[in-house]
């Protein structure tokens, strides 16, 4: 006769036991997947926010207005306006200040449109003029020494935009 000391588990408990494993696995693996179909998620904010950043400093990097001489310089407030003066359509190669920008919607890499930027990324500019007040930038109507340029890039896979802003001197 065989004590109950010995006795090992029953068919039930084994049972109960792969259940409650089973449970435990499936809780673990649920949350594996929901990681792994989000884990490129913050590489294609970074992407989007760099090529943000590129098209900005493409943009800061023209002169302030037509007007402004090649090397740099303030011109008169009476001259400062936001116009298109490029003949060239779209072709951000051609464009000379950032006014040429104003307006700008396109999708980076092709041709026209920022071309060395990573492509696919659709990116929308304005210019504005604006006016400093205090610590705070307002928009403005022009004349005023300062132009306001606000670039808007909608992420590929993410739909979610990012904005950049940034202010251009008369200087």
């Amino acid at each position: 006769m065989i004590s109950s000391a010995k006795r090992g588990f029953t068919l039930i408990e084994i049972i109960l036991a792969i259940v409650v494993f089973s449970i435990g696995v499936v809780g673990i693996m649920v949350v594996f997947y929901n990681t792994l179909g989000r884990s490129s998620n913050p590489l294609l904010r970074q992407r989007a926010v760099e090529v943000a950043s590129s098209v900005m400093d493409d943009i800061l990097s023209r002169k302030f207005d037509n007007d402004t001489p090649n090397g740099g310089g303030a011109i008169p407030l009476s001259e400062v306006n936001i116009g298109k003066e490029s003949t060239d359509g779209n072709n951000t190669e051609t464009f000379d200040d950032v006014d040429d920008f104003n307006g700008l919607s396109c999708t980076t890499g092709s041709n026209e449109c920022f071309p060395d930027v990573t492509p696919g990324y659709h990116v929308s500019i304005t210019v504005q003029c604006a006016k400093l007040n205090n610590s705070s930038v307002e928009v403005a109507s022009c004349p005023q020494n300062f132009k306001l340029i606000t670039v808007r890039v909608e992420s590929k896979g993410l739909n979610e935009t990012y904005t950049l802003k940034a202010l251009k001197g008369n200087f």
